[in-house]
């Protein structure tokens, strides 16, 4: 059994203290720029040394995430740094963005790198092409299943996240809070539109449909420990200390019991910030949560409210027992009401209180227990009927007791196993520390006193007090494994002066482990050549998932054809349900509707293939090569001829590091100046623009829907997400019938910039006409006479009636 190393969150210096002695084995936080949470309290560089050496001194590692995506313009800023975390000594970097990989591996080849879960890394294929790299470790998505992580072969290290909030979508591929506020979750600025209300067509109700419960993997750190997974992740950089003591405690506790062999249960960690737990998709199984902030731990219902007290039949396995002080939740249907317990509760048996004898019992371990309270704090009254509601017990003062302790404990997981040598060199006391980090790294140190040992007056300094004094950590972290005292007891010197020595020596030894970490720092320049501009001529793609369009298509380069689901519903499945023939005869019909056509046509692949879904579209490949039909591929997964915008391309080191690439898709996520600048540097030939379409929003693996809501739905109806301004997001079901795909309300429209775009050099332009009406495909006509100087508006809006220039 492996115990992985426990990664914790950390947001301020405050945080660090808390994480490590809390026993954290390793944390991760952010400088102020680069990082995928902006508006946390976020490090200077100075803060980052200074947390660097008090972790390395306690045996903590420390990750700094770079994990937002880079532009052209930011390229010799981030690697100068990176030069600067390296100096300091961090242990790695979390990065998403690939073109920084190579930078690094040119510029800084010892830093080590993890991939972070921005990555999208959920396949092999892709695990493969990030370990040639050189990555060190990927941070699996969230939306793993213990079964595909124990399937993955790589050497490189597998970190998933345990515990914290869940993303509806895959991490890395959710440009929602970019195209609705211009705010990116791939540039560290999420707005979380997420966590908003929305209803669905064919439902009235209102709810937080893309708001899943928390992920707790507590109950499972026996299944994960028995997996290929090397560390677990808690998440919260934006949560208080007394979340991070309270969940990272806890963890840690569960951690150290397994190592004998136990399991442990834990209270605790729903009583600090949480949404409601859900195991994820680690064990398929996903919940919504009934609303966007702090939930707590359930804790029983409400079995009678009048005006003077409100009795609760609490849940018989509860511990943690309201008390005075606590905050309490109670909610029904849509509606909440918050309150805090004001005067001692009274805890007593349903039997009495059915009975009108509300007398208090002592032993609280009893069956059937009802919570009388007869006095609250409020915000406001409550404007429903109380009983029947669930309640939730959402703060308690004990365990804020509990985290302050914690925080003031000044403790460390991993202790430095130090050996003390004492000894007498021309009469001055001598002292020799041998220390071992927690790493396997030994360091020596020694120093010598300034006061001499003297004949004594009265009294000798014996050997035992030498040892008592010796054996004093102060507040350093070691553990003092063996003292050795060369000294025959005869002589004297002040008590005073074996503390300083031992001190001086702790000083020593701290500044050497310190600096074991750290490497000189290096300016790097970066000489980017600018390109020549390529083709003037426009070259126009087109996506489509329609037979119909392949057969009227004119006047594009390539056609990307994406195969539809066989039912495009609501209902995604947790079991696979392949058809491969349907598969196969769908391509076979396109591609010869295509074969006389001008164009080349491409399969796109789905952007999001769990290992199962590869092989079986590997499948349909090699039938298809057997039956003469070659077909390039569309993929992401580093193994196709063209590359998606999913792949999140932003500058022109990312399109260099994939030189296998015919044509790279860049990031719709740019602004007008982003693409002047990718462009200056880059080859324009194997550039594209997506210049009108739906974007897609979100991909997820997580239902939007519960079966009962499903029933109620026209199984062919248009499936709509719609928001409180009534703009309506279309869903889409993936080819894999596992995901769901939120497309933008309004289509990305380019056509006014053709001109300009041209001028700057692109020449390879993209229409998306999937799940379009069949003449959408004229909208080819119009953009070709765009790119020839002539825009006609009126014209688009015949088939794309609402559109974005979005970041543009």
């Amino acid at each position: 059994m492996r115990i992985p190393e426990l990664l914790a969150p950390v947001g301020s210096m405050e945080h660090l203290k808390v994480a490590i002695n809390a026993g954290a084995s390793s944390v991760y936080l952010s400088g102020k720029d680069y990082g995928a949470r902006k508006y946390a309290a976020n490090f200077t560089l100075d803060e980052i040394n200074d947390a660097v050496n008090i972790a390395h001194l306690h045996n903590v590692r420390v990750y700094v995430t770079v994990n937002t995506l880079i532009k052209q313009d930011e390229l010799e800023d981030v690697i100068n740094y990176l030069s600067n975390l390296y100096a300091i000594g961090v242990d790695a970097v979390l990065v998403q963005d690939l073109g920084l990989v190579d930078l690094i591996n040119r510029h800084l080849p010892d830093l080590k790198v993890h991939a972070s879960t921005q990555m999208t890394c959920e396949n092999q294929l892709k695990l493969d092409y990030l370990e040639s790299k050189g990555i060190k470790r990927v941070v699996l998505p969230r939306e793993m299943r213990k079964e595909e992580i124990q399937n993955l072969k790589t050497n490189m290290e597998l970190e998933i996240f345990a515990h914290g909030a869940l993303c509806y979508s895959y991490s890395g591929q959710c440009l929602m809070s970019s195209f609705k506020g211009g705010r990116s979750g791939n540039r560290g600025t999420c707005a979380q539109p997420c966590r908003q209300k929305y209803k669905v067509s064919g439902l009235e109700k209102e709810d937080y449909y893309l708001s899943p419960c928390d992920l707790s993997l507590f109950d499972k750190l026996k299944e994960i420990s028995e997996l290929n997974i090397s560390c677990i992740k808690i998440e919260g950089r934006m949560r208080n200390k007394e979340y991070l003591a309270i969940v990272i405690s806890n963890y840690r506790k569960a951690l150290n019991k397994l190592k004998s062999n136990k399991e442990t249960e834990s209270e605790e960690i729903g009583l600090v910030f949480n949404r409601g737990f859900v195991e994820g998709q680690f064990s398929k199984t996903s919940k919504r949560s009934i609303r966007p902030g702090h939930v707590g731990l359930k804790i029983g219902k409400v079995i009678s409210s009048g005006k003077n007290q409100i009795a609760v039949r609490l849940n018989d396995d509860l511990k943690n027992i309201p008390e005075r002080g606590d905050g309490l939740l109670i909610v029904k249907n849509n509606n909440d009401y918050g309150l805090e317990i004001s005067q001692n509760p009274v805890i007593t048996t349903l039997n009495h209180f059915q009975k009108g004898k509300n007398k208090q019992i002592k032993d609280l371990t009893r069956k059937n227990k009802v919570l009388i309270i007869k006095k609250v704090w409020q915000n406001k009254k409550s404007d429903f009927n109380l009983n029947e509601s669930d309640v939730y017990l959402t703060k308690r003062n004990n365990l804020i007791k509990k985290a302050r302790e914690i925080e003031n404990k000044g403790n460390s997981f991993a202790k430095s196993k130090l050996i003390l040598t004492f000894s007498i060199k021309n009469k001055f006391p001598k002292l020799k520390g041998r220390i071992t980090l927690a790493n396997h790294k030994e360091i020596e140190c020694e120093v010598v006193g300034t006061t001499p040992f003297e004949k004594p007056l009265k009294k000798s300094v014996t050997r035992e007090t030498i040892k008592k004094q010796l054996s004093k950590v102060d507040n350093y972290p070691y553990q003092i494994t063996q003292i050795n005292v060369n000294y025959d007891g005869t002589l004297f010197i002040p008590i005073s002066k074996i503390n300083e020595l031992r001190r001086n020596l702790f000083e020593k030894l701290e500044g050497a482990i310190t600096d074991s970490y750290k490497h000189k720092f290096k300016k790097i320049k970066l000489n980017l050549k600018e390109t020549e501009k390529g083709n003037e001529t426009a070259n126009f793609s087109f996506y489509t998932n329609n037979l119909t369009h392949l057969k009227n298509i004119k006047n594009v380069k390539r056609v990307y054809l994406e195969i539809p689901p066989e039912k495009d519903n609501a209902n995604i499945s947790e079991k696979e349900n392949y058809n491969l023939n349907y598969m196969i005869n769908f391509l076979k019909e396109a591609y010869e509707i295509s074969y006389d056509k001008d164009y080349e046509l491409v399969w796109k692949w789905p952007d999001i293939a769990h290992d199962k879904f590869i092989k079986v579209l590997n499948k349909v490949r090699g039938i298809l090569n057997k039956m003469n039909y070659n077909i390039p591929i569309m993929s992401n997964n580093f193994k196709g001829d063209y590359g998606p915008y999913s792949m999140n391309i932003t500058n022109s080191q990312t399109i260099e590091s994939l030189d296998n690439y015919k044509i790279l898709t860049i990031s719709p996520e740019l602004t007008k100046k982003d693409y002047e600048d990718i462009i200056t540097y880059s080859n324009s030939d194997k550039l594209e623009l997506l210049v009108q379409g739906s974007v897609e929003l979100m991909k997820t693996r997580y239902p939007l829907l519960y079966k009962k809501e499903i029933k109620k739905l026209n199984d062919n109806s248009k499936f709509y997400l719609i928001d409180r301004k009534n703009n309506t997001y279309p869903i889409h079901k993936s080819l894999s019938g596992e995901e769901l795909i939120l497309f933008n309300s309004e289509e990305l429209s380019l056509l006014k910039e053709i001109a300009h775009l041209k001028d700057i050099g692109f020449c390879n332009f993209s229409i998306d006409g999937r799940w379009k009406e069949d003449n959408y495909c004229n909208m080819i006509d119009i953009y070709n006479t765009a790119s020839k100087g002539e825009i006609n508006e009126k014209e688009l809006l015949k088939y794309s009636p609402k559109n974005t220039s979005g970041n543009y």
